[in-house]
């Protein structure tokens, strides 16, 4: 028997083989949609709420980020307690993201400034 035969009959029957090992790469940390959401700032007045279904109704300017114009949109929100204190007709400033099934979601919400 040849000496790289028995080298790789040796190393087989014991384990030796080499096996890849891919490094752990930065991504692999991440499950799909995991990532840090980009968020996006805003500012806008509140026309109506849906404090059942974690729903605002606001009259936004543009968000220039995104290339929309000013208009009115329902957003639902990342926690429902983001609503309990604001009321229709109050000016706020708000961060949106989009979510996992790409609607924009309200992830922060405050009186404007």
């Amino acid at each position: 028997m040849n000496k790289t035969i028995f080298a790789a009959a040796f190393a087989a029957l014991f384990n030796l083989v080499a096996i890849p090992v891919y490094a752990d790469t930065h991504e692999s940390h991440h499950a799909a949609g995991a990532e840090t959401q980009k968020t996006y700032a805003a500012k806008g007045e509140v026309v109506s709420l849906d404090q059942e279904n974690g729903k605002a109704k606001i009259r936004h300017e543009a968000i220039p980020e995104l290339g929309w114009q000013g208009m009115t949109m329902v957003f639902p929100v990342a926690d429902k307690n983001l609503l309990k204190d604001v009321n229709p007709g109050d000016k706020i400033d708000f961060t949106i993201a989009k979510n996992p099934s790409g609607q924009y979601t309200i992830q922060t919400l405050q009186p404007a400034k």
